[in-house]
C-alpha cells in the first residue's frame, strides 16, 4: 500500500510541476513568487487532482453497481447495452486518460523524452477501442430504448469504420511526438462523440416505444448530446492544460455515470418491468409443459422462485402446509431435482436460454 501511494503521489507531483512551470512561465518577471506561494499553489494541485481521481474511481464503482442491478431486476436488451456502454467508457477513462499518468509514473525516469512520448501516443490508441465499443454500446441502447433493432450488419459496419479510422490515426501519428499527435486524437474523439449521440438523441426523441417513456426518452437524449457537446468544447476550446485534463475527465466520469443514475432513480421502468414479467410468464409456461407441470404445481412454482416458504405459499394460495408440501414433491420427482435450489436454478436457466435464442 506504501508503494501504491508513493506511486501515486509522484504522478500527482508530476502533474502538478508541469502546470507550476507553465503557470510561473506566463508570469514572467513581472511577479515575485515566494516559495510559500509555490509550496502552495503545488500543495493544492496536488489536492485537486487526488481528489477528483478518488471522485472518478468512486462514480465508476457506484455506476457500475447500479447498472447490475437494473440488469438483474430488468433483464432486458437495454439494460446489457447500458451495463456494457459504461464498462467500455469507463475502461477507456482509466486506461486511455489516467493510464497516461501512470506511464509517466512508472516508466517516465527511465525512458528518453522522445520515447516517452511514443509509449504515450501508443498507449492512448490502445485504449481507443474500448471506446468504440462503448459508442456502439451507446447506439444500441438508444434504439433498443426507442424500439428499434440495432442490427448485426451495423453493428459490422458501426466496427469496421471506426477501426478503419482508428489504423488511419495510428499510421498517421506513428512517427509524431505526443504534443503533435494529441490534437488529431482531440479532432476524432469529438467528432466521433458527438455525431454518435447526436444519433443516439435523434433515436431516444423520434423512437416509437409506447408510452410510458417518451418523457424519459428525451431527457434521457438531452443528458447525452449535452455531455457530448461540453467534452468536445472543453478539448477543443481549452488549451492544452493539467486543468484541460482534469475537466474533461471528470466531465467522462460524470456525464457517463448520469445514465444509470436517472434510469434507477427517475425512469419510469413499470413498462420494462411488465413486458420482463410477459416473457418469465411465457417461458414458465412453456418450461411446464415441456415437464407436464399442472397448474397448481405451475403456480407452486413460481411462489418458489419468488423465494416465498412453504408455509407463505399456502398462505398466498389458500391451501394447506401438507397440499403445498405433496405438490412440491411431485414437482421433484417430475423435473429430475432434490431440493427447491435446484429447481429455481433449473427454471432460471431455461428462461435465461430462450431469451438468449429469441435475441438470435
Amino acid at each position: 500500500m506504501k508503494q501504491i501511494y508513493g506511486q501515486l503521489l509522484g504522478w500527482i507531483s508530476y502533474l502538478s510541476s508541469d502546470f507550476l512551470n507553465s503557470y510561473f512561465s506566463m508570469l514572467g518577471n513581472t511577479i515575485v513568487v515566494t516559495d510559500y506561494q509555490h509550496f502552495c499553489i503545488k500543495t493544492g494541485m496536488k489536492v485537486i487532482i487526488l481528489v477528483i481521481f478518488i471522485f472518478c474511481a468512486a462514480l465508476a464503482s457506484g455506476s457500475i453497481l447500479l447498472a447490475s442491478r437494473l440488469l438483474r431486476e430488468h433483464p432486458v436488451a437495454l439494460m446489457r447495452s447500458l451495463f456494457y456502454h459504461i464498462i467500455f467508457i469507463f475502461a477507456f477513462g482509466f486506461y486511455g486518460v489516467w493510464g497516461q499518468f501512470i506511464i509517466v509514473t512508472v516508466a517516465g525516469s527511465q525512458l528518453t523524452p522522445d520515447l516517452l512520448s511514443t509509449v504515450s501516443v501508443v498507449s492512448l490508441l490502445m485504449g481507443m477501442p474500448f471506446l468504440v465499443f462503448g459508442w456502439m454500446m451507446l447506439l444500441r441502447f438508444g434504439s433498443e430504448n426507442a424500439g428499434y433493432r440495432f442490427g448485426n450488419y451495423l453493428v459490422v459496419l458501426f466496427l469496421l469504420f471506426n477501426f478503419g479510422l482508428l489504423a488511419a490515426l495510428g499510421f498517421a501519428t506513428r512517427d509524431m511526438e505526443y504534443s503533435e499527435g494529441l490534437p488529431l486524437i482531440k479532432y476524432y474523439y469529438s467528432g466521433s462523440v458527438v455525431l454518435f449521440s447526436l444519433i443516439t438523441a435523434w433515436l431516444l426523441v423520434s423512437g416509437r416505444a409506447p408510452d410510458p417513456g417518451k418523457k424519459d426518452r428525451r431527457i434521457l437524449a438531452a443528458i447525452i448530446a449535452g455531455g457530448a457537446l461540453s467534452q468536445s468544447v472543453v478539448l477543443l476550446l481549452l488549451p492544452h492544460s493539467v486543468w484541460m485534463a482534469l475537466a474533461f475527465v471528470f466531465l467522462l466520469f460524470a456525464i457517463t455515470a448520469m445514465l444509470p443514475v436517472y434510469m434507477t432513480y427517475q425512469a419510469d421502468l413499470k413498462t420494462y418491468q411488465d413486458e420482463d414479467q410477459g416473457h418469465q410468464q411465457a417461458n414458465l409456461d412453456e418450461f411446464c409443459r415441456k415437464h407436464e407441470i399442472s397448474p397448481r404445481e405451475a403456480d407452486i412454482i413460481r411462489e418458489i422462485c419468488n423465494g416465498l416458504s412453504n408455509q407463505e405459499i399456502a398462505d398466498r394460495l389458500f391451501i394447506s402446509l401438507q397440499t403445498v408440501k405433496d405438490h412440491t414433491s411431485r414437482i421433484y420427482s417430475k423435473t429430475g431435482v432434490k431440493n427447491r435450489m435446484q429447481l429455481m436454478t433449473m427454471v432460471r436457466r431455461l428462461i435465461q436460454l430462450q431469451d438468449a435464442q429469441a435475441e438470435i
